[in-house]
């Protein structure tokens, strides 16, 4: 399956109809979970999952670091995204998500916490100013 295809499935897409998974993106949506980074004079934007056992990294309409993206998008192909992904685009769809903008170095720190250790620190910090 490729970029477009994901694409177009996630724009065409009747998943939130399913009863559990409807609960379920739901909630990962209204809970204000999405954070949207923007790097400040770089036009760039970075998108961070805050979940209550980790953070992932998102890459709109593209890729999610999650395990359930990586087994069963990437290796099976079973199908073409995780349910962070569909929560995204109908958290942007409706504008329930968080906005800050950082330099690029922080930027680059908070992508990293994500990757080594699953939760970023820093991100966290600003969030929630503690």
């Amino acid at each position: 399956m490729d970029l477009h295809e994901t694409r177009s499935r996630l724009s065409a897409d009747s998943t939130l109809d399913k009863p559990g998974l409807r609960k379920d993106i739901l909630s990962l949506i209204y809970s204000y979970r999405f954070t949207k980074i923007k790097v400040k004079g770089g036009g760039r934007e970075v998108w961070i999952y805050g979940g209550p056992e980790r953070d992932y990294v998102i890459i709109p309409e593209s890729f999610c670091s999650c395990m359930d993206f990586t087994i069963r998008v990437v290796s099976r192909g079973e199908t073409p995204y995780c349910k962070h992904l569909l929560g995204l685009e109908v958290a942007r769809r409706l504008g329930k998500y968080r906005e800050i903008e950082m330099e690029v170095q922080d930027v680059i720190k908070v992508v990293r916490e994500v990757f080594a250790k699953g939760f970023s620190r820093t991100l966290h910090r600003i969030l929630y100013k503690y």
